[in-house]
């Protein structure tokens, strides 16, 4: 959605925002114990978001 139009600060802040909550979120979680990698965390949550898993009942 961002990208359907011309760059603009104002039009991509929403984004940036969300991007900068979600890098915070990871930090905080992979410095729970036991500890995470932090990288690894990233690409699950980025994984999961992109690609979930069906629906199984």
């Amino acid at each position: 959605m961002a990208t359907a139009e011309v760059y603009t600060q104002e039009g991509w802040a929403a984004w940036m925002e969300a991007a900068a909550v979600f890098q915070a979120a990871v930090t905080a979680e992979a410095a729970q114990e036991p500890k995470q990698d932090r990288a690894k965390l990233e690409q699950a949550a980025k994984k999961a978001v992109l690609h979930p898993e069906p629906d199984v009942e």
